[in-house]
């Protein structure tokens, strides 16, 4: 029993057992599978220090999960899709805005715009969008769930999330300290609001180049 115990052991990839910070390579080694073990996503959230490219993997992880539970099958990661997905949460936190089009900022208006600030030339893009505020969540896969969960239970929501043309997706959260549309009672009960969105690519793989806008650099 110990050596098969140890054989298992060793079978796990090296990268996951030394689990500091988030590595992209992670996309290709996780799955519907082991990705609720992985510690990384466990870790408890600092929202003075957000670790913003493992929540992004998370809420990734958890929705590829809700399509293989839903019968449909899972989609790649694609950098330039959090890229794009991770700007627009920030628009609308510091802009004050909850939309798929950006009424603050003309060179983002709709998807296409922050699809080229991110470096797709051939965006087939569909778009979830989510916010949550008033709720300390215990760690990143916790707070994925939730969002998650809120697009699973929109049938709009859903039918972007479950789509069958969908080949590729990024996700993007920000955590936006201070009253957000104006919502002063939620404010007061956990002092921030976190915002997300996620980006399909339907039908053809990115053809990406390098973006203008940032990605989490953690």
């Amino acid at each position: 029993m110990k050596f098969f115990q140890i054989l298992l052991f060793l079978l796990i990839p090296a990268s996951l057992l030394a689990q500091k910070k988030w590595d992209d390579k992670y996309y290709t080694q996780l799955n519907n599978k082991n990705y609720r073990d992985f510690k990384l996503f466990k870790r408890e959230i600092n929202t003075d220090k957000v670790d913003y490219k493992t929540l992004n993997a998370a809420i990734f992880f958890v929705s590829n999960d809700a399509r293989i539970k839903m019968g449909q099958r899972p989609v790649a990661y694609q950098s330039n899709l959090e890229i794009m997905a991770y700007n627009h949460s920030i628009q609308m936190g510091e802009k004050d805005f909850f939309d798929h089009i950006n009424p603050k900022t003309k060179n983002r208006a709709g998807a296409e715009e922050r699809a080229a600030l991110a470096g797709i030339s051939n965006p087939s893009i569909s778009e979830n969008i989510g916010a949550v505020g008033g709720i300390e969540f215990p760690s990143y896969l916790a707070l994925a769930d939730h969002i998650v969960r809120g697009w699973v239970d929109s049938p709009s929501h859903a039918k972007t999330l479950l789509s069958a043309n969908a080949v590729q997706l990024g996700c993007g959260a920000y955590y936006y300290k201070g009253i957000w549309q104006g919502k002063k009672e939620i404010h007061k009960q956990g002092d921030g609001f976190w915002i997300a969105t996620q980006n399909f690519q339907s039908f053809s793989e990115i053809v990406g180049s390098k973006a203008k806008d940032s990605g989490p650099s953690k």
